[in-house]
């Protein structure tokens, strides 16, 4: 078996695609200007033809390998149970064309650029395994195996005529019997000592360095396995594609084409009750002109065909399911980014900023759960999932990594071509990791309990014990910018929407209401307000009232036990001043393209960019963003603030693909993950917006999590998998029940999903914020709430006190909006959402209400 460790590191590639419309439509073709790059050897693999099944045991599983077409079923040996790469019968599938069927035998598809600008899909069954382009071995405990992917014959990179002196250099660090290998198939030519039928003037119009010294040429005897084996020894002793270039051009030989070939390794390891897959960064390999754009892998892992009963898992908002055959293949197929859009990359609208907040995805299938966790590479991934009917019968559901990211150049001043460039580099030791848990119990909350015990055995910050009363935030907004007029003359200034000391009096309110561990997010209340200037500097808003006011307001809310969180975006800078530190050219980050990743506000109407009506800002570097963060912490800190609520970290996150400094997406995350333990580990307070998954272990507090699914036409019913996991580790509420589009829909799905309680608040009149960018704050008038919310707080505290640190144990859909949550300690909460009256042992539940049934009951 060969090792073998790929480079990753590959320059921009640029692409220029001349336009051609036809009948509306554009179509693209590209062709390509090679800029330097690193161009890395394609390793050729073989398979032996060795048929013998490879098995990798624990005491819980069994895994299976078929080399004859890379496949493997892996078994649970308590149970019997058998999960397949692929299904049995997918060569027999009528519904699907030859290519579906050969992606459905495929542990892996790969979609590259190629030269004429269009991504073409590859999969490993037809390009490697039918043309034996394969090895495979046991290395330190798991199967790792190595393809080969390209619709090509061999390319040998060994010289057709080389220089004595040069290639003795070469001959030299191999043993004698390689280098006899290696000069049985050249001829050394003398040009002193010609055989009679040498054509002497031949000889030195083609090989000019016959004149002063002796060349080595291949002899035209030469077969292809030898080739191959002089290609491998060449290469183990150092001989480049770049060597081999340079003595082609000598000598004028013409050099191989550039072809699109790829290398992957696949390996596979047993740990407990899982499967853990990865493909590694430093193992891919593909040639600068031939990007790989995407990676899919085992896409059809534990499919369900048209005889099978189950659905599939996804992380759509709080949590969706597909029902197996469900007959909607008229519906767009399920895709949805992990962690959201990256926000490194270029949109120009945003209609359903879909996202899914945690890395996992599963299928239930027969009686039996099988669910993936994205361990590493989640940043790159997207979900993707379908239902039998549409391109084959089987219902699937897997992960889509976005490998290379590429963007167009605009140069339409300059060219009617289009320019792609694609990032500089792999990400250095990066890799995908998916890990596949045979679940204990075959439902979705069986899932989520199998996710959740693998996160507190990764992650010690979970297990922190946390209060079992009801847990509240509430957002108090400061002040907002608007146009004004002063002595005739327009300014943008901030328009006061609560003073510090109208905060402090709420504060005081919810003492007074009886409420407990209030954590209080203050927005807008620095550098002009919401949309504020770069946080390098804190500059109290005047019109609120002083330091002494706002130094007031942070000791109430201490002195009555709230937690008072100063808010802060730190992604997005906006009104760069001359004294800020934050610097558009080296502070910004940068699309592929080099271009500064600059935007605007999105329309609510016509979903493009606000460019006439809202304010530009710039996406800060990751380094820079945990600069900026650092520095914000201390300059609260001297005001008596020590907790901090992030707008932006837990919601978004981009990379930076700047060639000079390129941070990935991955890497990009990670800084977040750095700076926020860094901040617990001092002791600090913080509260995120959404809560992507890697947040979730130092958050104090999580708001606007998702409470729903995000409505998908292919996905049959929301589940609170979400709030499953993470019920009575973190505390969470969804989108201020004041602000939801239905208040009392709201309320319902906080209750069923264990959720507290979250509500915004200004103390003006939301008339005010007529003529602003700012009318999501429509109904926020603490004067027309107060009641209301206490009266919802109270009836939580009464109801639900106790259970908020409790594990959610079961749920069910009883009925369409009818659902059942069962807690460790055997209190049960039916919620029913629906129109009509519900009864469950001998409760009766109205239309949009919930009871509560204790365990004595």
């Amino acid at each position: 078996m060969k090792k073998n460790l790929l480079a990753s590191a590959l320059s921009p590639v640029l692409r220029v695609l001349p336009a051609l419309v036809i009948a509306g439509v554009v179509f693209i073709s590209i062709s390509c200007n090679k800029v330097e790059t690193e161009n890395k050897r394609i390793q050729w693999y073989e398979w032996d033809g060795d048929e013998q099944e490879v098995t990798l045991q624990n005491e819980r599983l069994e895994l299976r390998f078929f080399p004859k077409t890379t496949g493997f079923t892996l078994t649970d040996k308590t149970t019997g149970v058998a999960w397949h790469s692929t299904p049995e019968d997918a060569a027999d599938d009528l519904l699907a064309d030859g290519l579906t069927k050969q992606i459905v035998q495929s542990q892996f598809t790969l979609v590259y650029s190629d030269d004429a600008g269009v991504g073409v899909t590859l999969s490993n069954s037809r390009y490697s395994v039918e043309k034996g382009m394969f090895e495979y071995a046991v290395v330190d405990g798991g199967l790792e195996v190595n393809y080969t992917v390209g619709n090509v014959s061999r390319v040998f990179y060994i010289p057709k005529a080389v220089r004595e002196q040069r290639f003795t250099e070469f001959l030299e660090k191999m043993e004698k019997s390689d280098r006899d290998k290696v000069e049985g198939s050249y001829r050394l030519y003398d040009i002193n000592r010609l055989r009679a039928n040498d054509n002497k003037d031949a000889l030195l119009e083609s090989y000019p360095d016959l004149k002063d010294e002796k060349v080595y040429i291949m002899r035209d005897t030469t077969q292809d396995f030898m080739k191959a084996q002089i290609d491998d020894l060449l290469a183990s002793v150092g001989y480049t594609i770049e060597d081999y270039e340079e003595d082609a051009a000598r000598y004028n030989a013409p050099a191989e084409p550039e072809r699109p070939v790829f290398n992957v390794t696949v390996r596979y390891e047993l740990d407990g009750n899982a499967l853990v897959v990865s493909v590694p960064f430093d193992k891919l390999a593909f040639r600068p002109l031939f990007p790989i754009t995407q990676v899919n892998l085992l896409p059809y892992f534990g499919a369900g065909g048209v005889q099978d009963e189950g659905y599939l898992f996804v992380p759509d908002g709080s949590g969706a399911l597909i029902k197996f055959n469900n007959g909607k293949q008229g519906q767009l197929a399920y895709n949805n980014y992990v962690y959201g859009w990256d926000a490194g990359m270029f949109r120009e609208a945003i209609i359903h900023d879909n996202k899914a907040p945690f890395p996992v995805f599963g299928v239930q299938k027969n009686g039996n759960a099988l669910l993936c966790v994205i361990e590493e590479g989640a940043s790159y991934a997207s979900v993707r999932a379908d239902v039998s009917g549409r391109n084959s019968s089987y219902n699937n559901v897997y992960g889509q990594y976005a490998v290379m990211h590429g963007a167009s150049l605009d140069v339409s001043a300059k060219s009617d071509k289009a320019v792609y460039m694609y990032q500089a580099q792999l990400p250095p030791g990066g890799r995908i990791v998916q890990r596949y848990i045979l679940c204990a119990e075959d439902t979705y909350v069986g899932m989520a309990k199998e996710f959740r015990d693998y996160l507190l055995a990764k992650d010690s910050g979970l297990n922190a014990t946390i209060d079992g009363g009801v847990p509240i935030a509430v957002e108090i907004i400061g002040a907002v910018d608007k146009i004004q007029h002063r002595v005739g003359i327009p300014f943008n200034l901030p328009l006061k929407l609560t003073s510090y000391e109208e905060a402090e009096g709420m504060v005081e309110d919810f003492a007074a209401f009886g409420w407990k561990n209030v954590n209080v997010k203050i927005i807008g209340w620095f550098n002009n307000g919401v949309e504020h200037s770069v946080p390098s500097s804190v500059r109290l808003i005047s019109g609120l009232g002083g330091k002494n006011a706002f130094q007031r307001l942070v000791s109430t809310a201490r002195d009555l036990g709230f937690k008072l969180y100063a808010e802060g975006d730190f992604l997005h800078m906006r009104d760069n001043g001359l004294f800020d530190t934050f610097s558009l050219y080296t502070d910004a980050a940068r699309y592929v393209t080099r271009k500064r990743i600059e935007s605007y506000p999105y329309s609510f109407v016509w979903f493009g960019e606000r460019k006439n009506w809202g304010k530009i800002s710039y996406m800060a570097t990751p380094l820079y963003m945990k600069e900026l963060i650092q520095g914000f912490d201390e300059k609260t800190e001297k005001l008596g603030v020590t907790n901090i609520a992030f707008r932006t970290i837990g919601a978004k996150l981009g990379g930076d693909y700047y060639e000079k400094r390129f941070v990935s997406r991955e890497a990009s995350m990670n800084i977040q993950k750095e700076t926020l333990a860094e901040l617990k580990r001092k002791g600090k307070g913080v509260l995120v917006n959404t809560g992507f998954l890697y947040t979730a272990p130092y958050a104090d507090f999580i708001t606007d999590i998702p409470l729903v699914d995000q409505a998908f036409g292919i996905t049959d019913v929301s589940v609170p998998f979400y709030q499953i996991v993470l019920h009575g580790l973190v505390p969470f509420a969804g989108r201020a029940i004041n602000l939801a589009e239905d208040y009392r829909l709201n309320l319902l799905k906080s209750i069923e999903g264990g959720a507290g309680l979250y509500f915004s608040f200004m103390t003006e009149d939301s008339a005010i914020l007529q003529e602003t960018k700012f009318r999501q704050f429509y109904a926020n008038e603490y004067s027309k709430w107060a009641d209301d919310a206490d009266a919802i707080y109270q009836r939580f505290a009464r109801d639900f006190d106790g259970l908020f640190n409790q594990r959610i144990d079961n749920h069910e859909i009883l009925a369409p909006n009818v659902t059942l949550t069962i807690y460790e300690n055997g209190t049960k909460v039916l919620v029913n959402a629906g129109k009509t009256s519900c009864g469950y042992e001998g409760k009766n539940v109205a239309p949009y209400d919930y009871a509560v049934i204790k365990q004595e009951e």
